[in-house]
């Protein structure tokens, strides 16, 4: 069963102590909270709207927009650079210091991103299968080393409600240790985030987990944390992005030649 903590935080605290220890247990934190109701309802308007689609006339869902970035076999819409106010307002306060508690810096050490990528996934009439597990920063074309890392942490804000299969993260409880043991145990071999990522099918991480984040969900998770998406076979589709950043703090993350992921 997934965990979603609604604890009431401490003062000038979004996680509580609970929090902080699953994360640190687990490897990654489903959060709700963090963004307003009202907050969230506007963004998911502004997604609709970017994809040009109405969410209640499903003979739009397949008009994919030129400007989008579109793959058939997942029915995935991706946009790069995004500086929408309404999507950039999920970075809220708490957010920003839920990011902090998190990695352990004050919050004022934490710029806030400066714009999104999204990852949406229509429906999709297939089979739903399992996913392997995979970590974050394997692209060939960027190369990025296994230590210390592209990131500490990363997050994907979710703007509507997942069903089963809807098209939710698939994790692995713990995994980040097990795949940290890997990289340890041959520096050399692993010293690529690519070749990593090709032998963590050796390892026994567990049962995976199927999360059903709600719009204006969290979920954060560590570096070399063992995860993957999933087909969305609902009914509906799923809204969901990350931060981007064109900073040089941002640079040892990069996404593409104008944008980098967000590394706080």
């Amino acid at each position: 069963m997934q965990t979603v903590f609604e604890d009431t935080p401490i003062a000038r605290q979004a996680l509580t102590p609970k929090q902080l220890q699953q994360y640190n247990t687990d490897g990654y934190l489903l959060v709700s909270g963090l963004i307003p109701d009202l907050v969230t309802k506007k963004a998911e308007k502004a997604m609709w709207n970017l994809m040009k689609m109405d969410p209640n006339d499903i003979q739009t869902w397949d008009r994919i927009p030129r400007e989008a970035e579109y793959s058939e076999t997942r029915r995935i819409v991706i946009y790069y650079g995004i500086q929408d106010s309404d999507l950039l307002a999920c970075a809220t306060p708490e957010y920003i210091l839920a990011t902090a508690q998190l990695i352990g810096e004050p919050v004022e050490n934490i710029h806030p991103p400066q714009a999104i990528h999204t990852q949406n996934l229509l429906p999709v009439d297939t089979d739903w299968q399992w996913p392997k597990a995979h970590v974050d920063g394997i692209p060939k074309e960027h190369m990025h080393k296994t230590f210390p890392g592209p990131y500490r942490i990363t997050s994907l804000v979710f703007l509507s409600d997942v069903e089963p299969r809807g098209g939710g993260p698939i994790v692995w409880p713990k995994s980040h240790r097990k795949i940290r043991e890997l990289a340890e145990s041959d520096p050399e071999r692993y010293t690529y985030l690519y070749d990593l990522n090709k032998d963590i099918p050796t390892l026994d991480l567990g049962e995976p987990m199927e999360l059903l984040p709600k719009g204006g969900d969290v979920l954060f998770f560590q570096h070399l944390f063992g995860h993957n998406g999933s087909l969305n076979t609902g009914t509906q589709p799923r809204l969901m992005m990350r931060y981007f950043c064109a900073c040089g703090a941002c640079g040892r993350w990069k996404k593409t030649d104008d944008w980098n992921h967000w590394t706080p």
